[in-house]
């Protein structure tokens, strides 16, 4: 990023936002898998594998299969999934990217559990 972009950039931050936002990592994370059903696909790949459409459809009963089409595409475009064509079924998958969330889906879940217990 440019110093004059950046100091654009710095003025357009609402009040309270520190500079050091326009860069970082966390919020790059938070970008690549937030929304409603990002987490969700991720996570029936994980305690799935490799599946179908169709069967990831059917994991997560309320979102619509356009939905899940249009998820399923953002997270191959990041890397996080990919669409293995090769095979006849031509199931999704999580990318070798994809699979170093596990760590992180282990630490939601304990998070989830210490929500759930309070």
């Amino acid at each position: 990023m440019t110093e004059a972009l950046a100091q654009a950039s710095l003025r357009d931050l609402p009040p309270g936002v520190p500079g050091v936002a326009l860069d970082c990592p966390l919020e790059q994370a938070i970008n690549t898998v937030g929304g409603r059903w990002k987490m969700l696909v991720l996570r029936a790949l994980f305690l799935g594998g490799e599946q179908r459409f169709n069967v990831l459809l059917r994991a997560m009963p309320d979102i619509s299969a356009k939905e899940l089409t249009r998820n399923l595409r953002e997270l191959e475009q990041v890397g996080l999934v990919v669409h293995v064509t090769e095979q006849d079924e031509a199931p999704y998958a999580l990318s070798p990217l994809g699979q170093t969330m596990l760590p992180v889906f282990r630490e939601l879940g304990a998070f989830g559990a210490r929500l759930r217990a309070r």
